[in-house]
């Protein structure tokens, strides 16, 4: 099941990849320039406002200090196999988005478009939708029971409120949020692919078993061998 998800996540990165190339070609250009373009109608100050709060919260760093945080708290309570899953999902999303974004290398919308400045010079992925769409999903995963579907609808409207926030203020396309989604799902898969592989998954339950455990384990599986002498 783990080399199902991590050939899943490769396929994945590869639908990402060209869809990078596509958004560089002229005729999705001028439609997401469109957009954009059309978006600038709806622009306010109480928007704009919701707006740059919305990349505030889905930086890059946010993103690294939640995953450390949560982690831990998983850890302490231990969920060692959701803190791991967790704390890579967010930071190997953004390695696979800023890898994407060398690989792809395209250019930011126009600059009279742009209500802030951008942080970097390419656009494809967005690296805000990446840490929003690997929060929400780590959102759905931390959270269990009745909560969930609250968590899961909670992370679903982030994640598409940072998505538009991105193109309302200018600074990318259609195509990029949507890099920035398959960005965090390959990440998802990749490294939960990695985590169910049989030796890493026996290392996780070593860690989260006590020695007093591991100890009574080792010695009841022993047992056998020497009631049958």
């Amino acid at each position: 099941m783990g080399r199902v998800k991590i050939c899943g996540a490769l396929f994945v990165w590869l639908v990402m990849v060209i869809l990078g190339f596509a958004a560089k070609t002229s005729m999705l250009t001028s439609v997401d320039t469109h957009l954009d373009e059309h978006l600038v109608s709806l622009r306010s100050p109480a928007f704009t406002m919701i707006a740059k709060a919305a990349t505030v919260a889905a930086q890059a760093a946010v993103g690294a200090v939640i995953a450390v945080i949560v982690a831990a708290v998983l850890w302490y309570a231990r969920r060692r196999r959701d803190a791991l899953l967790t704390s890579c999902l967010i930071i190997g999303a953004l390695a696979i988005a800023f890898i994407t974004k060398s690989v792809v290398a395209e250019h930011r919308p126009p600059q009279r478009l742009w209500v802030i400045p951008p942080d970097t010079k390419m656009s494809f992925p967005s690296g805000h939708a990446t840490v929003a769409a690997a929060i929400a999903l780590a959102l759905v995963l931390v959270v269990r029971g009745r909560l969930r579907p609250i968590a899961a609808v909670a992370g679903v409207a982030f994640a598409g409120v940072v998505a538009f926030a991105r193109l309302y203020l200018g600074v990318h396309y259609l195509a990029d949020v949507l890099g920035g989604y398959l960005a965090a799902a390959g990440a998802a898969l990749l490294m939960a692919g990695f985590i169910d592989l049989p030796a890493i998954r026996r290392r996780l339950e070593d860690v989260g078993t006590p020695a007093t455990g591991r100890h009574h384990a080792s010695r009841s599986a022993r047992e056998p061998t020497r009631n049958s002498r």
